[in-house]
């Protein structure tokens, strides 16, 4: 990690297309501004992470719901397959 030292007014590049400005600094919070082209996303770490989570979360579901229907097809499938027993 890179750790450096801006004051207010002052600024810092990501690369070459994106600039990070201190706009303000208060006594628990500093405002931060970014200038970046539109196509590069920009996203608090914690609305990333919540993001990230509930699509983990979607994605288990839909995988244990394509379980279930796979396990409901093949009992099908094989109840089809097994000859009736006559008594």
């Amino acid at each position: 990690m890179l750790v450096f030292r801006r004051n207010a007014g002052e600024s810092f590049l990501v690369g070459d297309n994106v600039e990070v400005r201190i706009l303000e600094i208060g006594r628990n919070q500093v405002k931060i501004g970014v200038v970046a082209p539109r196509e590069i996303g920009i996203y608090r770490s914690e609305i990333s992470r919540l993001n990230r989570k509930a699509a983990v979360d979607s994605l288990q579901s839909v995988d244990l719901k394509n379980a279930v229907l796979a396990l409901q097809r093949a009992l099908q499938k094989r109840e089809k397959d097994q000859p009736v027993k006559s008594t």
